[in-house]
């Protein structure tokens, strides 16, 4: 099953280096990959963590789009970068997570998960991430990681 989640962002961030240096500020151990990243790229964006593959998709869309696919929500005003991340097994729902938390951090962004109908600041979507990666570190270690 695949998941979607976004970072709504005032300003798209600058590279690869601003968002890893970003993650690293947090504490959170995802290695990105890729050698560029949205718009100037789009699908799979490869990371590491624990020397497993933890990559995810991502690419950029307008906010219009957003709000089209999800009218019921107030996503408190206007975004000029919108980052749309799918991911489908454990590992790649953990680095999606620090990944967003850490752009929106950067940014002063807002993160949307409309699985449970989420709208999180930058903290906030920080503390969604150190909450939720342990239980998903666990079902993991249950269920396996999932298909590769």
């Amino acid at each position: 099953m695949s998941m979607e989640a976004y970072a709504l962002c005032p300003r798209p961030l600058a590279s690869v280096s601003e968002w890893q240096t970003g993650l690293d500020a947090l504490g959170f151990d995802l290695q990105l990959r890729g050698g560029a990243i949205p718009p100037a790229s789009s699908g799979h964006l490869p990371a590491t963590r624990r020397g497993r593959a933890s990559g995810f998709e991502c690419s950029s869309m307008p906010l219009s789009e957003l709000k089209d696919t999800y009218p019921e929500t107030d996503f408190a005003g206007s975004w000029p970068c919108v980052y749309a991340f799918c991911f489908g097994t454990i590992a790649e729902s953990i680095g999606a997570l620090m990944a967003i938390a850490a752009c929106v951090k950067l940014v002063g962004g807002l993160a949307f998960y409309p699985e449970d109908g989420r709208l999180l600041t930058a903290d906030q979507a920080v503390q969604y991430a150190r909450e939720t990666v342990p239980g998903a570190e666990e079902l993991e270690r249950q269920h396996g990681p999932g298909p590769e």
